[in-house]
């Protein structure tokens, strides 16, 4: 939006410490009072992996309890050592968008939730929304070209208005103090980073299911995910072309300090161009690589690997580095032509919490340098992508971003503030220059034999 921008929002939430089974909705709002105390020098979480269980907000140290979100549930009995609270989901928000056509935006949103909680064994979580929307000129222009609103689903209508919903569910069962086992529909983000090279947010809800094994200093997730290609299907859900994936995320707290990860993801199409595949079971073992798993296979399919770092600096401030690969010959990258087969992304960052003594003040400066045709394939049913959007970093390939982010909260309230400068390598001639994950590999630029761009 351009101008002066006036927001008043509303809504009613769920408590996500009033029990100790499943997971905090993934929410940066929500999160925030928990944030400082999670990432403080003598905490061990691991907070690369969201989002966060329940049980892990337990025993931390809050500065500010009044911030907590609070829970208004028309309904709550408890039975036997369960508990079952529901209520209702509502959003509004309004603006003015100065130098627009139509000055007036707008944003509202109706919908429910449902917990259940049974002796801190199984947990049980649903909720959904219906929103209706009109969007700034940028977002109208994106959306009427993709079909698509930004993490929320298809966009259905012709405008001014649009109108998209988006659903949540899980059944969590928590058999040992080991592992946990989630069968549901919703996002994950990987990594210490506001953006995630590895795997965000940023796309809708999806189909899943989650083991994570926690032990000793180290906490190891496996995701089976159904995800869709909704290119040409026009809304209709029966005709979204399907696809899978898989990923691994490691996590190790190796000091108090310091903290290691490796993360890994592969995806697949449903339909093989030579034969049909659904969900390939050589991709189902917890802790093979799947790397040799895709070699085995004829390396058809579209594989990812990362490593991120994060080291705790002071008692208040946290240093990151993540680093994803598609593609990687060294003899290459010391030449230094712009071979296109290297498709690399390196991400650093550092977050000060209680920044300059101010309490509940966060600030954050990251940097996120993606190289062209990181995430794309050579079939596009295979990129890294989800209902019409990178399931990575929402920009796509080829652009170098500095992102600075604020929060400060007092009590109920809250300031967000997100400054984001990026510079894209978008397409021209008719090629495509890495920039759009949707266009084929087929569609760079004419190269020669080495790989290299004709003059």
């Amino acid at each position: 939006m351009r101008g002066l921008v006036v927001v008043l929002v509303w809504c009613v939430c769920w408590s996500p410490i009033s029990a100790q089974q499943g997971y905090l909705p993934l929410s940066r709002t929500l999160e925030a009072p928990y944030a400082e105390a999670m990432h403080r020098y003598k905490t061990s979480r691991h907070t690369g992996i969201r989002p966060y269980l329940r049980r892990d907000l337990e025993g931390l140290e809050l500065r500010d309890t009044s911030a907590l979100p609070s829970l208004l549930p028309v309904l709550d009995q408890w039975a036997g050592g369960a508990r079952l609270r529901g209520g209702p989901l509502a959003e509004a928000e309004f603006g003015a968008s100065v130098g627009e056509g139509d000055v007036v935006k707008y944003r509202t949103g109706a919908g429910a939730w449902l917990d259940w909680d049974l002796h801190e064994k199984l947990a049980f979580h649903v909720d959904g929304m219906v929103w209706n929307e009109r969007f700034p000129d940028y977002l109208d222009t994106l959306v009427r070209a993709t079909q698509v609103t930004p993490g929320e689903g298809y966009a259905f209508g012709d405008g001014p208005s649009f109108t998209h919903y988006d659903w949540n569910a899980y059944l969590n069962w928590h058999p040992s103090k080991y592992f946990d086992l989630t069968l549901g529909r919703g996002r994950h983000h990987f990594g210490e980073g506001y953006r995630s090279l590895f795997l965000s947010d940023n796309a809708y809800s999806y189909p899943y299911f989650k083991i994570t094994t926690t032990f000793w200093h180290v906490r190891y997730v496996n995701l089976f995910t159904m995800m869709n290609d909704i290119r040409g299907a026009d809304g209709v859900a029966g005709d979204f072309g399907r696809k899978f994936s898989s990923f691994h995320y490691l996590s190790w707290n190796a000091s108090k300090r310091f903290n290691f990860a490796v993360f890994e993801g592969i995806v697949w199409q449903d339909n093989d161009p030579d034969y049909p595949r659904g969900f390939d079971i050589n991709y189902l073992s917890p802790v093979v690589l799947y790397r040799p798993v895709e070699f085995a296979q004829g390396s058809p399919d579209n594989a990812l690997l990362g490593f991120g770092m994060n080291v705790k600096l002071a008692k208040r401030n946290t240093l990151y580095i993540n680093v994803m690969l598609d593609e990687l010959v060294l003899r290459e990258v010391r030449e230094g032509d712009g071979w296109v087969g290297n498709k690399q992304a390196v991400q650093a960052g550092v977050v000060a919490y209680e920044a300059f003594q101010v309490p509940e003040l966060t600030l954050r400066a990251e940097v996120n340098y993606v190289r062209p045709f990181m995430y794309t394939h050579s079939d596009t049913r295979q990129n890294y992508s989800h209902h019409g959007q990178p399931l990575a970093h929402p920009y796509g390939s080829n652009f170098v971003e500095a992102l600075a982010v604020g929060d400060w909260r007092k009590g109920r309230w809250q300031v967000h503030e997100r400054f984001s400068y990026a510079v894209m390598g978008q397409d021209t001639g008719g090629y495509s220059w890495g920039n759009n994950i949707f266009l084929p590999e087929s569609a760079r630029p004419p190269r020669d034999s080495e790989g290299r761009p004709q003059n």
